[in-house]
C-alpha cells in the first residue's frame, strides 16, 4: 500500500508541474486508439509486491491528448512488432498531458521486467 501512495504522489507531483492538468486522469487503452492485445494472461497473485518505474525514451514526449495517443499506439507498435510481446509491456503508461494510459491495468501479467513480471507493476512515463 505504500508503494502505491508513492506513486500517486509522484504522478500528482509530475503532472502538476509539467501539465495544466489539477488531477490525475485515467484513460484505457481502446480509448486512445490502439489496437487489442493479442492475447491476455491474468495475474495470479494480488496485489503485487513491487512496483518498477520505466521511461520510453523513444516516442519522444506528448503534451497533449492527440499526441500521447500516438505515442500510446507507436509503443504498442514497437512491443507487439520488435518484440514479439503481445501488447505494450507496461501496465501503465504516463503522458506529460497529465493523463495515465492503463494498457494491462491491475489485473493482468505484464512483460515489462524479466524475472519480476509475476509480481512487480510497470508503469512508464512517455518521452
Amino acid at each position: 500500500m505504500k508503494s502505491i501512495v508513492l506513486v500517486y504522489l509522484l504522478f500528482t507531483t509530475i503532472a502538476h508541474d509539467q501539465s495544466t492538468c489539477d488531477e490525475i486522469s485515467f484513460t484505457n487503452q481502446a480509448r486512445s486508439g490502439a489496437r487489442a492485445p493479442t492475447s491476455i494472461t491474468n495475474l495470479t497473485t494480488k496485489p503485487l509486491s513491487f512496483i518498477v518505474i520505466h521511461h520510453a525514451e523513444n516516442p519522444p514526449s506528448c503534451y497533449d491528448d492527440e499526441s500521447c495517443s500516438e505515442r500510446v499506439k507507436e509503443i504498442q507498435i514497437f512491443h507487439q512488432n520488435n518484440q514479439s510481446w503481445v501488447d505494450i509491456g507496461y501496465h501503465f503508461l504516463v503522458g506529460e498531458n497529465g493523463k495515465v494510459y492503463e494498457v494491462r491495468g491491475w489485473d493482468r501479467q505484464a512483460a515489462h521486467s524479466p524475472g519480476w513480471n509475476n509480481d512487480a507493476y510497470g508503469i512508464s512515463f512517455i518521452g
